[in-house]
């Protein structure tokens, strides 16, 4: 199929499929061209493209489904090596989560303070001049 099929069945833009194929999470062959030079992508790369979206939905970044793709390949992505990537994803959305809640108690102490001139964003714009 073209780019603008795969694009439709997968709901990625075709953007995306080449910045998928430049960085490495699809491969197609470049002797899979028509006459016309169109690339002609087969099913698999719509099953790969399909499987990429359900990882990202987990949260991986593409670098971590790169990742996990290429020692699922290899055969060496094993159940408890995957679980292990699994916690270490968790701990990571820990983390950010932590830095989201102390983001949110400061700009809660903004609207706490209620006059706006000891607002402390005011304050630091006010320095720059």
């Amino acid at each position: 199929m073209q780019i603008g099929e795969l694009s439709k069945k997968s709901g990625f833009s075709r953007d995306t499929i080449r910045f998928y194929e430049k960085m490495g999470l699809i491969k197609v062959q470049d002797v899979s061209r028509s006459k016309f030079q169109y690339k002609d992508y087969p099913e698999e790369v719509l099953r790969r493209l399909m499987a990429i979206r359900k990882i990202k939905d987990y949260g991986f970044t593409l670098q971590e489904t790169l990742g996990m793709l290429c020692l699922f390949e290899e055969g060496v992505l094993e159940e408890e090596r995957a679980k292990r990537y699994v916690e270490r994803k968790i701990r990571r959305v820990e983390e950010k989560i932590g830095a989201l809640i102390a983001v949110k108690s400061k700009l809660q102490e903004i609207l706490d303070e209620g006059a706006p001139e000891n607002c402390p964003i005011g304050k630091v714009l006010r320095e720059m001049n």
